[in-house]
């Protein structure tokens, strides 16, 4: 063989080396940072919801957004007809440990024709909660491919094969929104949203609300880096304080321990415009020695911020003093609310709605608090001549521990809302309506 044939042989061979590295590099996607899914609000039920894609067909469904809940779960015949790929987790494995803090297990399912999701022999099984009606579902528990879409470049899909959750009885639909199938879990469980797409891509524990206002369009949230959170390359995430967890007891309450999951922040004070509120300080507090009583948690199934009776007694008492200061006039309450006012007398704002008294939750000292304006403290009833203070009293929990003040999906509306959990820091912007944006633009 002539030399100048061995170099147009050995050059043919680069030429396929390289080609057939530029196509796998091509086919291989590039490790994913985070995935961004839509939230959207249900106008009738005041929830919140996203859309996910799940099984082997990719079903699609709407599942309610609980940041303080343990798991997936739903109830789909779409799904269950029409997905190959689910299997159930079984009893005693190493991954029913994993997954689950009990050895919990459905040892005998009678269905016919023969075994289908949520209805299967020796499974590992958990307690669902319906966290509108208090209703619990202990079923087994499976897996099954979960289809997500990346924040990076043109958003591609990545899977992520191995996802539990739950296929649950249908009454734990009861309330929900009613395009909506189940309740997707943001807590600190092994098995949320978050952890799962952490563990499977090896993405920073951290994840990013953008809650949306009524009719406003979808908002966001964002599994992984929330690098996005951003306006001309400067981060909107301007205030951040400890998250905390309560270590409460798990069990002998009516949400089956759900409290060591949910995401709490230390509120020490309230003030009304640069009025601190006279409260029960130790009520602020998580009683870690007792039942896990007090605190203030985040929760994305309460409308509106509850608080418990000696709390809300005293920022309604407040706030009333405070909005008669401006000549806001006082009207009969409408309910839930405690404090409602004729719209008329209230001058609106063209950026942060009504001005009213400003709201300010001060956290671990005085500069670092979340404070709500008239778009997310006021609200308008049915008359439309009324708006009422968003806060209301919040429920006490007989059976278990009560948590003091829970922030509501209202408060939360336009905001820029951050959960590290690598750090154990929640992290929150200023109203997006002072920078005139809103979650619905944001990220669209």
């Amino acid at each position: 063989m002539s030399p100048s044939t061995r170099s147009i042989i050995l050059y043919s061979l680069l030429i396929m080396l390289l080609s057939s590295y530029n196509s796998n590099a091509q086919t291989t996607p590039p490790k994913p940072q985070s995935f961004i899914f839509p939230i959207k609000k249900d106008a009738k039920t005041n929830q919140y919801y996203t859309t996910i894609q799940i099984g082997s067909k990719a079903t699609t469904l709407d599942v309610v957004i609980d940041l303080g809940g343990k798991f997936l779960y739903f109830y789909s015949g779409d799904y269950s007809n029409a997905t190959s790929s689910y299997r159930p987790i079984p009893c005693g494995t190493r991954k029913c440990r994993t997954v689950v803090d009990t050895d919990g297990c459905v040892v005998f399912c009678n269905t016919s024709p023969g075994p289908a999701p949520g209805c299967t022999n020796n499974t590992c099984a958990d307690y669902a909660l319906n966290p509108f009606t208090g209703t619990q579902g202990y079923n087994g528990l499976g897996e099954d491919a979960l289809r997500v879409r990346s924040t990076r470049g043109s958003r591609r899909y990545y899977t992520v094969n191995n996802f539990p959750f739950q296929y649950s009885d249908p009454v734990l639909k009861d309330e929900l929104a009613s395009s909506t199938s189940g309740v997707i879990g943001l807590g600190r469980s092994k098995i949320s949203l978050p952890a799962q797409l952490s563990s499977a891509f090896k993405i920073r524990r951290k994840f990013g609300l953008c809650v949306p206002s009524s009719g406003g369009g979808n908002g966001n949230m964002i599994v992984g880096e929330t690098t996005y959170y951003k306006i001309s390359n400067k981060s909107l995430i301007s205030t951040t304080t400890p998250l905390l967890r309560n270590h409460g007891s798990k069990y002998n309450n009516g949400r089956l321990g759900n409290l060591t999951v949910e995401y709490f922040i230390g509120v020490r004070s309230i003030k009304v415009g640069s009025k601190t509120l006279s409260l029960n300080k130790t009520m602020l507090s998580i009683d870690e020695s007792n039942d896990g009583s007090g605190g203030t948690s985040i929760q994305t199934v309460r409308p509106y911020t509850t608080l418990q009776r000696p709390l809300y007694r005293a920022l309604v008492k407040e706030f009333v003093k405070a909005a008669r200061a401006k000549n806001i006039t006082r009207v009969k309450s409408v309910a839930p609310f405690g404090a409602c006012f004729d719209s008329k007398s209230v001058i609106v704002s063209s950026k942060t709605g009504p001005q009213v008294p400003t709201i300010d939750f001060v956290m671990q000292k005085k500069s670092v608090y979340w404070r709500f304006y008239g778009s997310n403290s006021m609200v308008r009833v049915a008359s439309k001549d009324v708006i009422c203070l968003a806060f209301v009293e919040g429920e006490i929990n007989i059976a278990g521990p009560t948590t003091s003040i829970e922030v509501g999906g209202y408060q939360m509306e336009n905001y820029l809302l951050e959960f590290d959990l690598a750090s154990s820091k929640f992290g929150f912007s200023s109203s997006l309506l002072l920078h005139d944006t809103t979650c619905s633009k944001f990220l669209s």
